[in-house]
């Protein structure tokens, strides 16, 4: 059973006597990804602020790995890596320099802790060289080294793919896939690319004006039951379907659309084969994450 390593419930904040964050709830699990999704202003950085203790809510619960953030800061943040603004790096030093830098301010981390971190990344190649030779890839890889220097349980990345090319935006997704199902590291990722979010998160959760709209799996957000008929006499098919099956249909260009069950598909197809009609065409209606994105916050 996978353990909660992330849960908000309820979490309010008021600032200067305005309600910025309604209560919201959602929870990550063990190797999870979620993907946090709302138009600007909507209040993702206020809540991210929150789960890393630099701003402390109104009233709700923040835990992580069952530490509150408020009455165990200590303990809830040791298990937390986060990437807020961007990687922060000395260009003039190489990467190693960075990395043992930054492990000089903190007690527990070895020369061991920034290798693992090093491989996790994949930057073992140019570890020694300056900073300033990165590509805008690299020092997002470093960024995340930086961050997995403690061996974290949830990473925090905020807009992760800002800057990068379509080919660093994919070495990027597929390096947080490998650290949430290898190494069992749950992420949490606040960005504006919906088309990358889709592909990357196992669960997304959509905030507006501070409230949550709608906590789901990407799989059951996009899950349609529009499907779509093509047979030689489109008019018979609507009435089969009215008649055996008490679906209403309608015809759209050369093919009916009808909200179907999907374990009816199969039992459908063959009353229409049975009834003599020819089948030339069925598919489900697509949606992606973008369009549901944009229905679920009135954007336009």
């Amino acid at each position: 059973m996978q353990r909660e390593v992330l849960t908000l419930e309820n979490v309010h904040k008021i600032i200067a006597g305005r309600e910025i964050i309604k209560g919201i709830s959602f929870s990550i699990k063990e190797g999870e990804v979620l993907g946090f999704l709302g138009p600007n202003g909507a209040g993702k950085s206020t809540t991210l602020r929150m789960i890393v203790g630099l701003s402390k809510p109104t009233s709700g619960k923040i835990e992580v790995c069952g530490y509150s953030i408020v009455k165990d800061y200590v303990k809830a943040m040791s298990s937390v890596g986060c990437i807020i603004e961007g990687p922060d790096l000395y260009g003039y030093m190489s990467g190693m320099d960075n990395l043992e830098m930054l492990a000089a301010m903190e007690k527990n981390i070895t020369r061991e802790d920034i290798m693992d971190a090093v491989r996790l990344v994949e930057m073992e190649k140019h570890i020694h060289d300056k900073v300033s030779t990165y590509s805008l890839g690299m020092k997002q890889r470093m960024g995340l080294a930086q961050a997995l220097m403690n061996h974290p349980k949830l990473l925090i990345l905020d807009e992760p793919t800002n800057g990068l090319d379509p080919a660093g935006i994919n070495e990027l997704r597929n390096l947080i896939r490998k650290l949430s199902k290898e190494e069992k590291i749950s992420v949490l990722i606040s960005s504006h690319l919906i088309a990358e979010i889709e592909l990357i998160c196992d669960k997304v959760s959509i905030i507006k004006d501070g409230a949550v709209l709608r906590n789901a799996s990407v799989q059951e957000l996009l899950r349609t039951k529009e499907t779509f008929f093509e047979l030689d006499d489109n008019k018979k098919g609507i009435e089969i379907l009215e008649k055996n099956w008490g679906i209403k249909g309608k015809i759209r260009g050369s093919k009916i659309e009808a909200v179907v069950d999907e374990d009816k598909v199969s039992e459908i197809n063959a009353s229409f084969i049975k009834e003599g009609l020819k089948l030339k065409f069925v598919d489900n209606k697509h949606k992606n994450l973008e369009d549901l994105f944009l229905s679920i916050t009135g954007e336009n």
